[in-house]
């Protein structure tokens, strides 16, 4: 009977463990894949000791503690699905695009999860350890998403650097296209769709979609959208650290800048 109750638990905790990997690879995408920022993200909003990894933490010391253990299953599995179900219902402003990049990302976290999993079960021979391995990785999710960033690094920048390259050399087979570029505090993206609605009067306008602003969603639209007869080119550039900026106009070699405004959001 208790080996049913641990292949239950086992089965929910894996199912809350890919839902809790799902909610940081959206987080390290909307930082940019850079562990830097990711941690910072962290920190200003609290969720490093949040309830939720708190209860998490809380659910390791049971199935480590000497209560009855198929009682601390059936709770912790009914706790977890509960989790489950919010974190299956809750709505994002910004949801996690699942790119080849975040595929690859996600797939390495699965293999390093698999081994430690494997690894704790053949180190006790206990099919106890299983759920404890489970749930020993949802309270450090933070430490394999960064892990698996890291070992990803060399790989996402050579072919980051492949798709630079192969939009670069589109861009200068298209010597006659003017290139405006448009950056600032607030007030890109309008001034960018301003901008756009008065150009296309006259010309053949492409511009950068919506949040595409960082070096590699401009590199995605030069790749995937641009087409030979585009007379103008309108690239959003938004800048997250220093350097942002450069590396999008050493792609594009705007001819004309727009600067919207300087504020607060730039202090740092």
């Amino acid at each position: 009977m208790e080996t049913i109750f641990i292949s239950i638990l086992s089965i929910v905790a894996a199912i809350y463990l890919g839902y809790t990997y799902t909610v940081d690879l959206q987080m390290m995408q909307q930082n940019s894949y850079r562990n830097n920022r990711y941690f910072k993200w962290w920190k200003t909003n609290s969720n490093y000791g949040s309830v939720s990894r708190l209860i998490d933490l809380a659910m390791l010391f049971l199935l480590l503690s000497n209560f009855p253990q198929k009682y601390i299953y059936l709770c912790i599995a009914f706790v977890l699905g509960v989790k489950i179900y919010k974190l299956a219902t809750t709505k994002y402003k910004k949801p996690l695009v699942f790119t080849k990049r975040v595929w690859r990302l996600f797939i390495t976290m699965l293999i390093m999860s698999l081994l430690f999993v494997v690894g704790a079960f053949i180190a006790t021979s206990a099919l106890h350890a299983i759920p404890v391995a489970i749930m020993t990785l949802c309270v450090i999710s933070w430490a394999i998403l960064t892990a698996s960033n890291t070992a990803m690094l060399p790989v996402e920048n050579s072919i980051n650097q492949m798709y630079f390259n192969d939009a670069k050399n589109l861009l200068s087979q298209m010597p006659d296209m003017k290139i405006i570029g448009i950056t600032g505090s607030y007030g890109k993206t309008s001034t960018k769709h301003y901008l756009n609605r008065i150009l296309s009067e006259q010309f053949d306008v492409l511009m950068t979609p919506g949040s595409f602003n960082t070096p590699m969603g401009v590199v995605r639209t030069v790749r995937e959208m641009m087409k030979h007869y585009n007379n103008v080119f309108i690239v959003e550039m938004g800048a997250k650290q220093v350097s942002d900026i450069k590396e999008i106009c050493d792609l594009v070699h705007p001819e004309i800048g727009i600067v919207t405004a300087v504020g607060e959001q730039h202090l740092e």
